[in-house]
């Protein structure tokens, strides 16, 4: 299957193309994604991916269309040259890469034309009335919520884990030479107190050190900062096993823990905002009323409830 079909378009995608074409503000940040990926000499952003693509591993255009179409079978592949089931081996796979290259560029390309969702964009519109400052991508892949942000007017760092998405990161960006600080998050700390916005798209759901990760995150967001992520949660399947949760609550019920307080949705996505003024009464009831909200049988009865809405 292409990755196309293998990702869901978000429940709001139909009523999101109809508003970028009423909302003149919306359509500007949605050209604005585009702006930010398609290189100089290309207008359309499927064949200024493959571009991309093509130049840096130095292979055909065909060929990188075909790696594009069928990343799929390909990372099953990688996955499966290894154990994957203990954290060194897990690391490796992230570390080493290069079907995901393939599939976020093609995702993030077919983001343009409404054929997939825009996450950025929506994030992008969704806090369009937060002043420009200093955001972080927490899982940058291959930096193209980076080079959007830059687009918008923001100081941009990029984090990951993975060598052979960090290392394309920096190419795209050198080749625009647009300035940015890029962190191993395997190698560097996070500087403290640093970032007015850190993103995660489309990234929580392969992290397995959760709790550790969300205090980097917590420790790297000023005072009032906020945390906006989705949880790309799945069923086991041999092309997901590299999704680590099947349910949203082991991810949410930390958060209140780790000092974040729920700030809003945009779309699919969870803003939370790092508030460290609470006291220990009030931080304690927040935990506890995560306790009763994110739970497995909370999870299994909003399940039930959709199934019955849908039949």
């Amino acid at each position: 299957m292409s990755a196309t079909n293998t990702r869901e378009l978000a429940p709001a995608t139909v009523d999101w193309r109809r508003h970028v074409g009423d909302d003149s503000e919306l359509a500007r940040f949605q050209q604005a994604w585009q702006d930010s990926l398609v290189v100089p000499g290309f207008t359309d952003p499927l064949e200024s991916a493959l571009n991309e693509l093509s130049a840096y591993f130095h292979v055909d255009v065909e060929e990188a269309r075909r790696r594009c179409e069928h990343w799929e079978q390909d990372s099953v592949a990688e996955w499966e040259q290894r154990d994957r089931s203990t954290d060194e081996g897990l690391l490796e796979f992230y570390r080493t890469t290069q079907s995901w290259i393939y599939d976020t560029v093609w995702y993030h390309a077919k983001q343009c034309s409404g054929e997939q969702f825009p996450e950025s964009v929506a994030i992008a519109h969704g806090l369009r009335h937060l002043p420009v400052g200093h955001m972080l991508d927490f899982g940058a892949g291959p930096g193209s919520t980076g080079l959007y942000f830059h687009h918008l007017g923001w100081q941009v760092s990029l984090g990951d884990i993975s060598t052979t998405m960090q290392e394309f990161a920096k190419w795209r960006f050198q080749q625009r030479t647009i300035p940015a600080t890029f962190y191993d998050l395997t190698q560097q700390e996070l500087p403290a107190s640093a970032f007015d916005l850190i993103t995660a798209v489309d990234v929580v759901a392969h992290i397995r050190d959760w709790r550790y990760q969300l205090a980097r995150i917590h420790h790297a967001l000023r005072e009032g900062g906020l945390f906006v992520f989705n949880i790309d949660a799945r069923s086991p399947a041999p092309e997901n096993q590299w999704h680590l949760y099947q349910n949203h609550y082991p991810i949410l019920r930390p958060m209140a823990w780790s000092g974040f307080t729920r700030a809003g949705r945009i779309e699919f996505f969870y803003v939370y905002r790092k508030d460290s003024s609470r006291g220990d009464f009030r931080r304690g009831m927040d935990v506890a009323t995560n306790l009763i909200r994110y739970n497995r049988l909370v999870s299994l009865a909003g399940q039930f409830s959709g199934r019955l809405r849908r039949q």
